[in-house]
Protein backbone atom coordinates (compact mmCIF):
# COMPACT_ATOMS: atom_id res chain seq x y z
CA UNK A 1 0.00 0.00 0.00
CA UNK A 2 2.83 2.36 1.21
CA UNK A 3 4.27 1.91 -2.39
CA UNK A 4 1.38 2.21 -4.05
CA UNK A 5 0.81 6.22 -2.65
CA UNK A 6 4.35 6.45 -3.43
CA UNK A 7 3.69 6.11 -7.05
CA UNK A 8 0.69 7.66 -7.38
CA UNK A 9 2.22 10.87 -5.62
CA UNK A 10 5.53 10.54 -8.30
CA UNK A 11 3.12 10.48 -11.13
CA UNK A 12 1.02 13.11 -9.83
CA UNK A 13 4.09 15.49 -9.36
CA UNK A 14 6.03 14.39 -12.45
CA UNK A 15 2.31 15.32 -14.17
CA UNK A 16 2.60 19.21 -12.88
CA UNK A 17 6.44 19.17 -13.39
CA UNK A 18 8.45 17.33 -16.10
CA UNK A 19 5.03 16.28 -18.30
CA UNK A 20 4.11 19.65 -17.93
CA UNK A 21 7.15 21.05 -19.41
CA UNK A 22 7.63 18.97 -22.29
CA UNK A 23 4.44 20.08 -23.54
CA UNK A 24 5.29 23.38 -23.58
CA UNK A 25 6.88 25.48 -26.49
CA UNK A 26 9.70 26.87 -24.09
CA UNK A 27 13.30 28.05 -25.39
CA UNK A 28 15.68 24.92 -25.46
CA UNK A 29 17.58 26.81 -22.39
CA UNK A 30 14.57 27.05 -20.38
CA UNK A 31 14.00 23.51 -20.77
CA UNK A 32 17.35 22.18 -20.20
CA UNK A 33 18.09 24.35 -17.13
CA UNK A 34 14.64 22.87 -16.17
CA UNK A 35 15.72 19.43 -16.18
CA UNK A 36 19.24 19.98 -14.38
CA UNK A 37 16.77 21.88 -11.62
CA UNK A 38 14.74 18.82 -11.22
CA UNK A 39 17.23 15.92 -11.26
CA UNK A 40 18.50 17.38 -8.29
CA UNK A 41 16.08 15.26 -6.77
CA UNK A 42 18.31 12.06 -7.53
CA UNK A 43 21.31 11.27 -5.23
CA UNK A 44 24.44 10.06 -6.41
CA UNK A 45 25.64 7.14 -4.56
CA UNK A 46 28.60 8.12 -1.84
CA UNK A 47 30.28 4.61 -2.30
CA UNK A 48 31.49 5.41 -5.98
CA UNK A 49 33.92 7.95 -7.09
CA UNK A 50 32.46 10.46 -9.69
CA UNK A 51 35.22 12.68 -11.81
CA UNK A 52 34.84 15.17 -14.82
CA UNK A 53 37.06 14.17 -17.37
CA UNK A 54 37.64 15.43 -20.77
CA UNK A 55 38.75 13.93 -23.79
CA UNK A 56 40.51 15.67 -27.18
CA UNK A 57 39.21 13.64 -30.33
CA UNK A 58 42.25 12.27 -32.54
CA UNK A 59 41.30 13.36 -35.95
CA UNK A 60 39.65 16.83 -35.30
CA UNK A 61 41.26 17.23 -31.95
CA UNK A 62 37.47 18.22 -30.81
CA UNK A 63 36.96 18.14 -26.85
CA UNK A 64 34.16 15.71 -25.85
CA UNK A 65 33.22 15.95 -21.74
CA UNK A 66 32.64 13.22 -19.96
CA UNK A 67 31.94 12.00 -16.16
CA UNK A 68 33.62 8.53 -14.95
CA UNK A 69 31.59 6.76 -11.80
CA UNK A 70 33.84 4.57 -10.50
CA UNK A 71 33.29 1.65 -8.27
CA UNK A 72 34.74 0.91 -4.86
CA UNK A 73 36.38 -2.64 -6.18
CA UNK A 74 38.09 -3.20 -9.19
CA UNK A 75 36.01 -2.28 -12.42
CA UNK A 76 35.54 -5.71 -14.47
CA UNK A 77 34.87 -3.56 -17.76
CA UNK A 78 33.37 0.25 -18.68
CA UNK A 79 29.96 1.07 -19.63
CA UNK A 80 29.48 3.78 -21.83
CA UNK A 81 25.84 5.16 -21.14
CA UNK A 82 24.26 8.40 -23.50
CA UNK A 83 22.48 10.32 -21.72
CA UNK A 84 18.40 10.84 -22.58
CA UNK A 85 16.56 13.95 -23.05
CA UNK A 86 15.19 13.44 -26.84
CA UNK A 87 18.70 15.11 -28.11
CA UNK A 88 18.25 18.32 -26.78
CA UNK A 89 19.09 18.22 -22.59
CA UNK A 90 19.92 16.11 -19.68
CA UNK A 91 23.64 15.83 -19.04
CA UNK A 92 26.27 13.91 -17.29
CA UNK A 93 24.79 16.11 -14.63
CA UNK A 94 20.86 14.90 -14.80
CA UNK A 95 22.47 11.23 -14.87
CA UNK A 96 24.98 11.65 -12.10
CA UNK A 97 23.09 9.40 -9.35
CA UNK A 98 22.02 6.85 -12.51
CA UNK A 99 25.73 7.04 -13.51
CA UNK A 100 26.97 5.64 -9.91
CA UNK A 101 23.62 2.73 -9.62
CA UNK A 102 25.13 1.15 -12.92
CA UNK A 103 28.92 1.37 -11.59
CA UNK A 104 28.07 -0.23 -8.63
CA UNK A 105 25.32 -2.86 -10.01
CA UNK A 106 27.08 -3.76 -12.69
CA UNK A 107 30.87 -3.44 -11.03
CA UNK A 108 32.08 -1.26 -13.89
CA UNK A 109 33.50 2.24 -14.99
CA UNK A 110 30.56 4.38 -16.25
CA UNK A 111 31.19 6.87 -18.94
CA UNK A 112 28.37 9.21 -19.30
CA UNK A 113 29.24 11.52 -22.12
CA UNK A 114 28.13 15.24 -22.93
CA UNK A 115 27.75 14.61 -26.20
CA UNK A 116 26.27 17.97 -28.30
CA UNK A 117 23.58 18.68 -27.91
CA UNK A 118 20.17 19.57 -30.76
CA UNK A 119 19.24 21.75 -32.99
CA UNK A 120 22.66 23.68 -32.01
CA UNK A 121 24.46 20.45 -33.10
CA UNK A 122 22.47 17.78 -35.70
CA UNK A 123 23.24 14.65 -36.82
CA UNK A 124 25.75 13.40 -36.85
CA UNK A 125 27.26 15.47 -33.97
CA UNK A 126 26.13 13.64 -30.83
CA UNK A 127 27.19 10.32 -32.50
CA UNK A 128 30.58 11.33 -33.55
CA UNK A 129 31.00 12.90 -29.62
CA UNK A 130 29.88 8.85 -28.07
CA UNK A 131 32.53 7.35 -31.21
CA UNK A 132 35.31 9.72 -29.85
CA UNK A 133 34.85 8.19 -26.65
CA UNK A 134 34.29 4.67 -27.40
CA UNK A 135 38.17 5.14 -29.53
CA UNK A 136 39.33 6.54 -26.52
CA UNK A 137 38.07 3.46 -24.34
CA UNK A 138 40.04 1.38 -26.64
CA UNK A 139 43.07 3.41 -26.81
CA UNK A 140 43.24 3.10 -22.83
CA UNK A 141 43.18 -0.65 -23.12
CA UNK A 142 39.80 -1.58 -23.17
CA UNK A 143 38.94 -4.25 -25.32
CA UNK A 144 36.16 -4.51 -27.31
CA UNK A 145 34.74 -7.42 -25.02
CA UNK A 146 34.78 -5.28 -21.86
CA UNK A 147 32.88 -2.76 -23.26
CA UNK A 148 29.01 -2.12 -22.61
CA UNK A 149 27.16 0.16 -24.39
CA UNK A 150 24.39 1.90 -22.90
CA UNK A 151 21.65 4.44 -23.33
CA UNK A 152 18.43 5.58 -22.02
CA UNK A 153 15.37 7.64 -24.15
CA UNK A 154 17.10 9.33 -27.19
CA UNK A 155 20.42 7.72 -25.92
CA UNK A 156 19.46 4.81 -26.63
CA UNK A 157 19.51 5.67 -30.33
CA UNK A 158 23.01 6.81 -29.87
CA UNK A 159 24.24 3.80 -28.46
CA UNK A 160 22.54 1.18 -30.81
CA UNK A 161 23.22 3.34 -33.95
CA UNK A 162 27.10 3.18 -32.97
CA UNK A 163 26.96 -0.89 -32.88
CA UNK A 164 25.58 -1.09 -36.13
CA UNK A 165 27.95 1.40 -37.60
CA UNK A 166 30.83 -0.69 -35.91
CA UNK A 167 29.08 -3.63 -36.98
CA UNK A 168 28.71 -2.31 -40.54
CA UNK A 169 32.70 -1.44 -41.26
CA UNK A 170 33.80 -4.98 -39.55
CA UNK A 171 35.35 -3.80 -36.22
CA UNK A 172 35.11 -5.63 -33.04
CA UNK A 173 31.62 -5.18 -31.53
CA UNK A 174 31.31 -4.81 -27.39
CA UNK A 175 30.03 -7.59 -25.19
CA UNK A 176 26.20 -6.00 -24.87
CA UNK A 177 23.96 -3.69 -24.97
CA UNK A 178 21.53 -1.84 -22.19
CA UNK A 179 18.28 0.68 -23.55
CA UNK A 180 16.20 1.75 -21.23
CA UNK A 181 12.96 3.25 -22.26
CA UNK A 182 14.39 3.29 -26.12
CA UNK A 183 13.57 6.17 -28.18
CA UNK A 184 14.94 5.18 -31.59
CA UNK A 185 12.09 5.79 -33.94
CA UNK A 186 12.49 9.45 -34.68
CA UNK A 187 9.01 8.99 -36.97
CA UNK A 188 7.44 8.01 -33.35
CA UNK A 189 4.84 5.72 -35.31
CA UNK A 190 4.34 3.65 -32.98
CA UNK A 191 0.95 2.83 -31.22
CA UNK A 192 1.92 3.91 -27.72
CA UNK A 193 3.37 7.15 -28.45
CA UNK A 194 -0.65 8.18 -28.94
CA UNK A 195 -2.76 5.71 -26.77
CA UNK A 196 -0.56 6.03 -23.68
CA UNK A 197 -0.18 9.74 -24.18
CA UNK A 198 -2.86 10.45 -21.03
CA UNK A 199 -0.78 7.54 -19.20
CA UNK A 200 2.38 8.52 -19.24
CA UNK A 201 3.23 10.89 -16.14
CA UNK A 202 7.18 11.98 -17.31
CA UNK A 203 7.20 12.90 -21.09
CA UNK A 204 4.82 13.80 -24.46
CA UNK A 205 5.42 12.69 -27.89
CA UNK A 206 5.72 16.59 -28.70
CA UNK A 207 9.06 16.95 -26.64
CA UNK A 208 10.51 14.27 -28.41
CA UNK A 209 9.57 15.41 -32.25
CA UNK A 210 11.00 18.76 -31.29
CA UNK A 211 13.89 17.03 -30.01
CA UNK A 212 13.45 14.44 -33.16
CA UNK A 213 13.22 17.21 -35.93
CA UNK A 214 16.20 19.13 -34.62
CA UNK A 215 18.65 15.94 -34.52
CA UNK A 216 18.02 14.97 -37.49
CA UNK A 217 19.03 17.72 -39.93
CA UNK A 218 17.77 16.85 -43.44
CA UNK A 219 17.35 13.33 -42.86
CA UNK A 220 14.26 11.31 -42.99
CA UNK A 221 12.44 10.60 -39.67
CA UNK A 222 12.80 6.75 -40.97
CA UNK A 223 17.34 7.01 -42.23
CA UNK A 224 17.96 4.60 -39.69
CA UNK A 225 20.98 6.53 -38.88
CA UNK A 226 19.07 8.43 -36.76
CA UNK A 227 16.25 6.03 -36.11
CA UNK A 228 18.00 2.62 -35.80
CA UNK A 229 15.12 0.29 -35.02
CA UNK A 230 15.09 0.36 -39.12
CA UNK A 231 18.75 -0.61 -39.47
CA UNK A 232 19.87 -3.88 -40.31
CA UNK A 233 20.61 -5.57 -36.45
CA UNK A 234 21.68 -8.75 -37.46
CA UNK A 235 25.11 -9.79 -35.58
CA UNK A 236 24.62 -6.97 -32.74
CA UNK A 237 25.42 -8.59 -29.00
CA UNK A 238 23.26 -8.85 -26.28
CA UNK A 239 20.21 -6.59 -25.90
CA UNK A 240 18.50 -5.69 -22.21
CA UNK A 241 16.09 -3.26 -23.17
CA UNK A 242 13.83 -2.04 -20.81
CA UNK A 243 10.61 -0.39 -20.56
CA UNK A 244 7.88 0.68 -18.71
CA UNK A 245 4.00 -0.44 -19.20
CA UNK A 246 2.53 3.08 -18.97
CA UNK A 247 4.88 4.92 -21.59
CA UNK A 248 4.43 6.45 -24.62
CA UNK A 249 7.59 4.81 -25.63
CA UNK A 250 6.79 1.00 -24.49
CA UNK A 251 5.97 -0.20 -28.16
CA UNK A 252 9.29 1.38 -29.77
CA UNK A 253 10.94 -1.04 -26.58
CA UNK A 254 8.45 -4.07 -27.77
CA UNK A 255 9.35 -3.84 -31.85
CA UNK A 256 12.88 -2.92 -31.66
CA UNK A 257 13.11 -6.35 -29.27
CA UNK A 258 10.93 -8.02 -31.91
CA UNK A 259 13.28 -6.85 -35.00
CA UNK A 260 16.21 -7.61 -32.82
CA UNK A 261 15.07 -11.75 -32.61
CA UNK A 262 14.10 -11.93 -36.05
CA UNK A 263 17.83 -10.58 -36.80
CA UNK A 264 18.89 -13.39 -34.53
CA UNK A 265 20.22 -11.28 -31.09
CA UNK A 266 19.77 -11.94 -28.38
CA UNK A 267 17.29 -9.91 -26.60
CA UNK A 268 16.05 -9.78 -23.13
CA UNK A 269 12.94 -7.39 -23.01
CA UNK A 270 11.38 -6.22 -19.54
CA UNK A 271 8.26 -4.31 -19.70
CA UNK A 272 7.51 -3.14 -15.73
CA UNK A 273 3.87 -3.05 -14.64
CA UNK A 274 2.23 0.52 -14.38
CA UNK A 275 5.75 1.97 -15.14
CA UNK A 276 6.47 5.40 -16.53
CA UNK A 277 9.78 6.67 -19.32
CA UNK A 278 12.62 6.62 -17.19
CA UNK A 279 11.34 5.30 -14.42
CA UNK A 280 14.43 3.49 -13.33
CA UNK A 281 16.17 6.78 -11.86
CA UNK A 282 13.50 6.76 -9.07
CA UNK A 283 15.29 4.46 -7.15
CA UNK A 284 15.33 5.91 -4.32
CA UNK A 285 11.27 6.04 -4.02
CA UNK A 286 9.94 2.61 -5.71
CA UNK A 287 11.12 -0.90 -5.42
CA UNK A 288 10.37 -1.55 -9.24
CA UNK A 289 13.19 0.51 -10.02
CA UNK A 290 15.13 -0.42 -7.52
CA UNK A 291 14.53 -4.39 -9.15
CA UNK A 292 15.35 -3.00 -12.77
CA UNK A 293 19.21 -1.80 -11.60
CA UNK A 294 19.53 -4.82 -10.57
CA UNK A 295 18.36 -6.78 -13.47
CA UNK A 296 20.87 -3.90 -15.68
CA UNK A 297 23.59 -4.57 -12.99
CA UNK A 298 23.34 -8.85 -13.68
CA UNK A 299 23.12 -8.33 -17.53
CA UNK A 300 26.23 -6.30 -17.23
CA UNK A 301 27.91 -8.28 -15.19
CA UNK A 302 26.76 -11.43 -17.33
CA UNK A 303 27.67 -10.78 -20.37
CA UNK A 304 31.23 -9.48 -19.22
CA UNK A 305 31.75 -12.95 -17.69
CA UNK A 306 30.57 -14.29 -21.19
CA UNK A 307 33.31 -12.62 -23.38
CA UNK A 308 36.40 -13.49 -20.85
Amino acid sequence: MQQKIMETGLKIGLRLSFKLASGLALPFPVLRTAMEVGSTIFKPRADVWVKQIKLRDALDQRIVFAEVATPENEAQGVLLHCHGGAFFAGSSRTHRALSTEFAARGGVKVYMLDYRRAPEHPYPAALEDVKSVYQHLLNDGWKPEQIILGGDSGGCALALALAVELKSVGDALPAGIVMISPYVDISLSSASVYNNAKRDPMIRAYALKRGGDGYRGQLACNDPRISPIFADLSGLPPMLIQAGSEEILVDDASHLAERAQQSGVQVSLHVYENMWHNFQMFNRFIHKSEQALDEIGSFIQKVLIKEK
